[in-house]
């Protein structure tokens, strides 16, 4: 039998698949459900019977850091949590991604997630000059009006040692970049991203990395998982080859501010999966949930499949060596975790048949379609 879709693997011989349990549990056999959930050494029973219920208990603020303080419980194995009316809120899938595979992804992960940029908006937290470029005095607007009312932005200009206007208004500067396709935002047509333009090679071993997630969107959030697919075929010219998925976000020791994400699936789920250049080289950056008091502990291989249109954020990190390098945006040594927000954009399905491949400058066409 296949264990890599059974609930617990410890004996083959008990070795139960979840649509076992779950045709037992919808046919009304709550006793033989139970049976079958003790032999499988699950301790929460949620996780079979429905999921573990979750209440909103906070009311976030946008561009906040919450610390570890805020949380009331901290999540680093399986677990299923639901909405009151049942909906999923999260899935956290321990070890989804094979370990034999996670060596080739984190080879190709690792440049394009380190690269600083400096267009990721609320996700970075309130606009300090100090986290702008080295010659950046003094954060303003398009017009050179220097900000002093105390107000957070989290997108501005900003005014050189010369004086000079930068007329490209940006965010905070961290280390994440992009594989995949867009729809047309800013300006720019539905396309191919630069780098898997690039690197098509390396482009289609993430498509292998999009399949691994996919596998376990399937296994474990099948409603979704037939969600998605049917809005992908759609529009399949956009997607990671054989996958539901167009684009992948990857980060780099990023710690968010308290957000919700754009652009992704309407009532859909997206699915984070953690990779660490050193395993067990630091303790914290716990994504979390901070109007449900919780967060997760998501290690080396682990995903989680989630409603990214709630509000999130990640605590604090701190390295726990001296192996890595000295990251210059910090001052402190790397932690070394990479994390790759696996998803579907929404407006795809409205983009031509075939995606423009081109390059592109100041977000006009350089080079036509064809």
């Amino acid at each position: 039998m296949d264990c890599g879709q059974c609930w617990d693997c410890s004996t083959n011989e008990k070795c139960i698949t979840k649509q076992d349990i779950l045709s037992i549990y919808k046919s009304a056999n709550l006793e033989e459900a139970i049976k079958k959930f003790d032999i499988l050494n699950i301790n929460d029973e949620a996780n079979i019977l429905g999921g573990k219920i979750f209440n909103k208990v906070y009311e976030a603020r946008k561009g906040l850091f919450y610390d570890i303080l805020h949380y009331d419980t901290i999540i680093s194995t399986n677990l299923h949590g639901v909405y009151p009316n049942g909906k999923t809120l999260f899935r956290f899938i321990k070890g989804a991604i094979p370990k034999e595979n996670r060596k080739k992804y984190k080879d190709i992960i690792k440049p394009i997630a380190k690269a600083k940029t400096k267009n990721r908006g609320q996700a970075t937290g309130p606009c300090q000059v100090e986290k702008f470029p080295k010659n950046a005095v003094a954060l303003c607007n398009r017009k050179g009006e220097v900000y002093t009312d105390g107000k957070d932005r989290y997108s501005v200009h900003y005014k050189d040692k010369e004086g000079k206007i930068i007329g490209r208004c940006q965010s905070n500067i961290v280390r994440s970049g992009v594989a995949g396709y867009f729809d047309a935002v800013a300006g720019m047509p539905c396309r191919q991203v630069g780098w898997s333009r690039d690197n098509l090679s390396k482009h289609d071993t993430l498509s292998e990395l999009a399949r691994d997630i996919e596998s376990n969107h399937k296994n474990y959030e099948e409603e979704s998982y037939l969600y998605h697919k049917e809005q992908a075929n759609l529009n399949p010219s956009y997607l990671f080859k054989d996958s539901i998925y167009s684009t992948m976000t990857l980060n780099y020791d990023f710690r968010t501010a308290c957000h919700t994400d754009y652009g992704d699936l309407d009532n859909g789920l997206s699915t984070l999966t953690i990779f660490e250049e050193l395993e067990d080289n630091y303790t914290g950056l716990y994504l979390g949930l901070p109007e449900y008091k919780i967060a997760f502990d998501l290690r080396d291989g682990d995903t989680l499949i989630f409603n990214a249109h709630e509000f999130h954020a990640n605590t604090e990190g701190e390295p726990l060596t001296d192996k890595l390098p000295i990251d210059d945006l910090t001052g402190k040594n790397f932690c070394g975790r990479m994390s790759v927000v696996c998803y579907l954009r929404d407006k795809i399905k409205n983009c031509p048949n075939e995606p423009f491949t081109g390059k592109l400058k100041r977000g006009k066409q350089v080079l036509n379609q064809q």
